[in-house]
């Protein structure tokens, strides 16, 4: 049976070779381009364009085999062990807040028992489905999504209920914004200064939604992971800049944010005042700093493992009923949930989670350290560094520094567990999309200073 004669016909036996949907065209379009530049070759040497692409595509060789070569290479690869690691977390996140903060009467613990369950339940979809995402598609829209992310932000602060002074939706959507800061970063690849300069611009509108929540921890590691983003960005040439420059502008610019970021908490009298109760709460125990104080109380009263012991402190009572120590801790069954778990099941059980969790972000870093496509390596960074600052602010409020909300990820339950698992689940469909992911060729400016750069 003879062979194909045309490049479409070569391209569509190459093809069928090929099992993974999404690589076909990433194949197709890298053997079309080697395939044109063979036939120009040949159209150079003299040859009639119909016998030139004959030519280019005998040279390319047999289809077939030139296909199961490209299938081998362009698979998926799965993240068993990270999405396995992850569901567990879940689970176990779920039955902690199932097992510790269920209520007293039956029908109130099957509703508990039904919420945690579907907390379980969804947070497990929306894992697989962002897993299951093409993040190529997603990078070919960079610029879109984060508008719309920017646009959702927005909207979320006009429709979002008020809970404890914040906009409660907001909360979570920010949760986001450093992976899409990440999709903008690569939307302005390739512009050099002008790119820089709006690659820099970009950051604004994300911090100003987390100022209007307002939602601190959520700015704070907006501003770091984004200027760590950045810094990478340039260190691998996106804007076709000089790297010295560069970077020296970026440092510049951390510095001066940093600067505004002291002034913030300790130029201000009341913000001063609350860094002050973060270092000693005991001055204020029953006021400012008694979520910090009763903390660690109950942290102190706690064992290695098995329930803590009694508290040197007097119990309220609600309609004659004493409330058990960990209920006197306002938000012992969210944000501090940790510090319950520690009370009712001890130090052990505790730090062998946080033990599964670190090696969890561990993973993904290291993960993200191997990766061959930039774009994908900046958006899995963004996602494990988003996880690493909710999990160090989580363990330090759980130890008694308490300056704003946070909730140790996976395990706090709700919304919050749906956004780990989405974040989660996009930076392992980059780790699975890894050899079908392409960073688009940046034009380097022939100047003398990017020749001696």
């Amino acid at each position: 049976m003879p062979g194909p004669e045309t490049v479409r016909d070569y391209l569509d036996a190459v093809e069928a070779q090929i099992r993974w949907k999404r690589a076909r065209a990433v194949a197709a379009r890298e053997l079309e381009t080697h395939l044109e530049d063979q036939r120009e070759e040949f159209l150079a040497e003299g040859h009639p364009p119909e016998e030139a692409e004959r030519l280019a595509v005998e040279e390319m060789g047999d289809p077939v085999s030139v296909g199961a070569d490209l299938d081998r290479l362009h698979r998926p690869r799965p993240q068993w062990g990270m999405l396995a690691l992850t569901l567990a977390l879940l689970l176990v996140g779920s039955w902690l807040r199932y097992a510790l903060t269920r209520a007293g009467a039956p029908w109130d613990e099957d509703l508990d028992r039904f919420r945690c369950a579907l907390s379980a339940a969804a947070g497990a979809v929306v894992l697989m489905v962002a897993y299951l995402l093409d993040v190529s598609r997603l990078l070919r829209w960079a610029k879109w999504v984060y508008i719309g992310a920017v646009a959702v932000g927005v909207l979320s602060l006009h429709l979002s209920p008020t809970v404890n002074n914040a906009s409660y939706f907001t909360r979570y959507v920010v949760l986001f914004y450093p992976v899409a800061y990440a999709f903008w970063l690569y939307a302005c690849r390739g512009k050099g200064w002008r790119g820089l300069l709006a690659a820099v611009a970009g950051g604004i509108p994300l911090t100003v939604v987390c100022m209007c929540a307002p939602f601190v921890q959520g700015m704070l590691q907006l501003m770091v992971i984004g200027c760590f983003l950045l810094l990478l960005a340039i260190q691998m040439d996106w804007f076709t800049v000089p790297r010295r420059q560069g970077l020296a502008a970026v440092g510049g610019l951390a510095a001066v944010m940093a600067g505004a970021v002291m002034w913030l908490l300790f130029g201000a009298g009341y913000n001063a005042a609350r860094i002050q109760i973060f270092l000693h709460p005991e001055i204020d125990p029953q006021g400012a700093g008694y979520q910090a104080v009763m903390a660690r109380r109950i942290l102190g009263a706690s064992r290695l493992v098995g329930k803590g012991g009694d508290l040197p402190i007097q119990l309220n009572t609600v309609q004659g009923m004493e409330l058990p120590p960990e209920m006197m801790l306002p938000e012992w069954n969210h944000d501090f949930l940790p510090t319950t778990m520690v009370y009712k099941l001890g130090w052990l059980p505790y730090l062998l989670l946080l033990a599964a969790l670190a090696v969890l972000l561990l993973w993904m870093l290291r993960r993200c350290a191997c990766q061959q496509s930039q774009s994908g390596k900046l958006l899995a960074l963004a996602v494990g560094l988003t996880l690493a600052g909710q999990s160090a602010f989580a363990v330090a409020l759980n130890l008694g520094f308490v300056l704003f909300s946070a909730q140790l990820p996976l395990v706090t339950g709700n919304l919050h567990s749906m956004v780990d698992c989405a974040l989660i689940g996009l930076a392992l469909s980059a780790f699975r999309s890894e050899s079908i992911l392409r960073d688009t060729a940046v034009p380097v400016p022939r100047t003398p200073q990017t020749q001696t750069a």
